[in-house]
């Protein structure tokens, strides 16, 4: 699913309200200051470099092109890509 990063917190909540069980993780390079969301037991905030080797259930990730452009960046996308276990939003501005 592709949106804008102004659904964040509409998706979350939506998200967590449906569905009892399960772990949320938003991905973004930036984990301190642009997400308005804090972590709890339900959700993490990571970087793409943090959540490799991890899955969660639903996985946001936050402006997918600032993870760089070289080829590097082309991994950080793919690796916070394949950690959705069931959902995988994009958010851009």
């Amino acid at each position: 699913m592709h949106g804008r990063t102004s659904e964040l917190t509409s998706i979350i909540e939506s998200w967590l309200a449906q569905h009892t069980e399960g772990i949320v993780c938003i991905v973004s390079v930036d984990v301190t200051g642009s997400i308005e969301l804090r972590a709890n037991s339900r959700v993490r905030v990571l970087t793409p470099e943090m959540s490799k080797g991890l899955e969660f259930d639903l996985v946001i990730l936050i402006h997918p092109d600032a993870f760089g452009t070289d080829t590097e960046g082309a991994v950080d996308r793919y690796v916070a890509m394949t950690r959705a276990t069931q959902k995988l939003v994009v958010l851009e501005s």
